[in-house]
């Protein structure tokens, strides 16, 4: 096999064979449930800006995991603060 080289890195750059991408890929595989967002998604999610989800997390009405790099919001998390968010008459 040729690999190809990149001429404006002047590096050879790996590609995948067709037999080898479709050989990977498992048919018939749902895809694995959301459990957690990031801020922008979040952001989409709810219907406001990211700037409104970084305000909510300052002041506590929305709660984010920070055990990883960027803050994720639990989808159980963004559930709770719409259902105590939302006006009863």
């Amino acid at each position: 096999m040729v690999t190809p080289l990149n001429t404006s890195t002047g590096r050879a750059e790996a590609s995948e064979s067709k037999a080898t991408a479709t050989h990977n890929e498992t048919p018939n595989t749902a895809p694995l449930p959301r459990l957690a967002y990031t801020m922008r998604e979040t952001a989409a999610i709810i219907g406001v800006s990211y700037i409104t989800v970084h305000r909510l997390l300052q002041r506590g009405k929305l709660r984010a995991s920070d055990a990883v790099r960027n803050k994720v919001i639990p989808l159980t998390e963004i559930e709770r603060f719409l259902k105590e968010s939302t006006a009863t008459a």
